[in-house]
Order: structure tokens, then sequence, then C-alpha cells
């Protein structure tokens, strides 16, 4: 089944029970499943979680001088006034929410959570808030917020964790503070951490969004109880 839905290719690290919580994680611009998929050992050598990691398709990236590389979207530009390419997040969000679905009847709605490094982070805010799927959280590492002047006027209240680097020449650490911003504006709560490195991501880090995974899973068992 998931070869019809996501024919470019997924990796995928079982957990120790069928029905376990599923952490998807999407990679970079230009890079691929392989770039994240040593998460799953790092994070959780204890295989609490089912780890999914799909490749991107290869497509012609402008910020790139039009060269094909694996993206969930085009990109335009990096400045705070480029343009975005919105059809193709849409499109994106579609193909990618007909993979979270498959996860989900997997896993008896158990939590879900969807999270990304750089593109693959912003691509996973769009998935939350613009598109609205029902997550149990987003990890978003080194990311930005996508389409920030079109968010919808009521948004879900979904918890976030975002990592970035205090110098990031890719994307700004301040790139997270007005996401924060704006975010909490609409009465989102974000779990904001800034590191000692650059547009990368670090041990300190995947330890704090190991903490925050594991407090979301708490609650939701709670909420249940």
């Amino acid at each position: 089944m998931n070869e019809r839905i996501w024919p470019e290719g997924l990796w995928v690290r079982p957990a120790h029970e069928e029905t376990a919580p599923c952490i998807l994680l999407l990679h970079g611009l230009g890079a691929s499943k392989e770039d994240l998929a040593p998460l799953a050992d790092y994070m959780d050598p204890e295989k609490h979680f089912r780890w999914v990691f799909p490749d991107a398709p290869e497509k012609a990236v402008t910020l790139n001088a039009g060269r094909k590389m694996r993206a969930w979207y085009d990109i335009y530009g990096l400045s705070r006034d480029s343009g975005e390419d919105a059809a193709g997040m849409q499109g994106m969000g579609q193909r990618l929410a007909l993979l979270l679905d498959q996860e989900r009847q997997r896993a008896d709605h158990h939590p879900l959570i969807l999270g990304g490094f750089s593109q693959g982070g912003a691509m996973s805010l769009y998935l939350a808030l613009h598109q609205g799927y029902p997550l149990a959280a987003v990890l978003a590492m080194s990311a930005y917020l996508p389409l920030r002047q079109d968010l919808p006027k009521a948004i879900r209240n979904i918890p976030i964790f975002w990592g970035h680097g205090r110098s990031d020449p890719v994307l700004p650490l301040a790139y997270m503070e007005t996401a924060r911003e704006i975010l909490e504006s609409l009465g989102c709560v974000l779990s904001t951490h800034a590191y000692p490195m650059d547009h990368s991501i670090c041990a300190e880090e995947l330890g704090d969004a190991r903490q925050f995974v594991d407090s979301i899973i708490m609650q939701g068992n709670r909420a249940l109880s």
C-alpha cells in the first residue's frame, strides 16, 4: 500500500508495538530520507515510536537556477518578501495527507506527529496550520512559517516544537521569532529553542524534542484515562 501512495520511496523503522504512535519526518531541500533516518535510533532507541521517512519528488527549484532536486515544493527565494509556491504546497499537502491517513488507520488512531528539517519543517507547519490536518504535534527544525500572511483566521491550536540555530545563515533565527509572534497572537503555544549551531540539527535539540514528544504522549494518555 505504501508503494502506491508514495512511489518516491519510504524508509520505515517499526516500533515494538504495531499500534505505537507514529513520527513522520520530512527532509530538507535537496536532501533525502537517509539524511534524517539516523534520528530514529538517536531519539528513540527503545523503539517506542514508529518512524516514517518519505523522499520528496524531484522537481525544478527556482532558487537553484531551475535544477532538479528533491523538494516538497518550489522555492523562489529565501528573503522575507520572496514569493511562495502556494499551489505546490497545497498539492504536496494533499499527497502527504494520504500517507498520514494510512498511518492513522494502521495505528488505530494513536497519536501522529509530523515534523521535518528546513523545508520539511515548513511543509509540516503548512499541513498543520493551513490544511488543518489533525496531528498530535509538529516538530519544526530550522524551519520557517510558510504563507505567514495568509494564515487562516481560525487555526487549530496544535503543540509545536521549534528548534533553531542562533547563527543560521540560511534561515536566520529571526524567522523563528517572527513565527512565534504571529502564532502566539493567534492563540498557539510554541516550545521554542535556540541552539549554538548554524543550519543544522544538534544533540541538545534532539533531546529537547524527545522530551516534548513524551510530554505530548503523556497528555494524550491522561486525556483518554
